[in-house]
């Protein structure tokens, strides 16, 4: 792996805390990063550029990588997880490249809501250049969405900004990948179930068998993180057990060639 430490935010549960459990299983330094601070995390709030900063300030001059896991769900309010999903893995990131060692990567938890985003290319743009909060503020005043609507796009601008970074990093010997878990069995399941629908994450689970597990979403963050992954950058990486390998299926297989019409993304399938 690395002799630097590794960063993972949101380290004290659900993704975080079984990726932190796996990097220092295999040896690896790491620091966590959390709102609610513990023995093993450093007190980081991502809604809050100052406390943001204040985390930066306090580590170390050389890290390994950088893992942004921290997330809020579609339960909470557009603002806070505008600001927490899109606004805090873009300034800790900016924060702490000039940190990042050679070999080193950045990996961003997206999520398979990113294709069920309905905003147009456009205001994706405009989120992916956001660097306030006043920007985040300016951009819900322009586009009013739910709390449900602003994960799903959240997520998409987090995948393609990554995309961005990736190419922005071609040539330093740094690498950022995003990583895009289907429901995973996290604390905050519930409030996927709330936000996404009941129906909806039973339906996943018909498709596919049963949720992920935080250590199987962890497992692949770890070796995107790794010097293993060095020829892996700037993709997004499924890890859902093939559900949306089964919703193209269902796609192709329903396809009437008497109208040209194929089903939406999520019809007659999990979304």
């Amino acid at each position: 792996m690395t002799e630097h430490p590794i960063v993972v935010t949101g380290a004290a549960s659900g993704i975080g805390a079984a990726l932190a459990t796996l990097l220092r299983r295999r040896g690896v330094q790491v620091i966590g990063l959390d709102r609610t601070a513990t023995d093993d995390t450093i007190p980081c709030d991502l809604s809050d550029p100052h406390s943001l900063q204040a985390a930066i300030d306090k580590l170390p001059a050389q890290l390994g990588g950088l893992a942004n896991v921290a997330g809020l769900p579609g339960t909470a309010s557009p603002e806070a997880i505008l600001r927490v999903n899109v606004l805090g893995p873009k300034l800790m990131t900016e924060g702490l490249l000039p940190r990042l060692t050679a070999s080193s990567a950045v990996v961003n938890v997206a999520s398979v809501a990113a294709h069920r985003n309905t905003q147009p290319p456009e205001s994706v743009e405009q989120l992916i250049s956001a660097t306030t909060p006043e920007d985040i503020q300016a951009w819900l005043g322009d586009h009013p969405v739910d709390g449900p609507a602003a994960y799903d796009t959240s997520k998409r601008v987090l995948v393609d900004w990554t995309t961005r970074l990736a190419a922005r990093l071609i040539g330093t010997d740094r690498r950022a990948i995003s990583v895009s878990p289907g429901p995973v069995e996290t604390p905050i399941l519930g409030d996927f179930a709330s936000s996404m629908g009941k129906e909806s994450m039973e339906r996943s689970v018909a498709t596919v068998g049963r949720h992920g597990r935080p250590d199987e979403v962890a497992a692949v963050i770890g070796f995107a993180l790794s010097t293993e992954a060095s020829w892996l950058n700037g993709i997004d990486l499924l890890v859902e057990g093939g559900l949306m390998a089964a919703r193209a299926a269902a796609r192709a297989t329903t396809f009437n060639p008497s109208t040209g019409r194929e089903p939406g993304p999520h019809e007659g399938i999990p979304s």
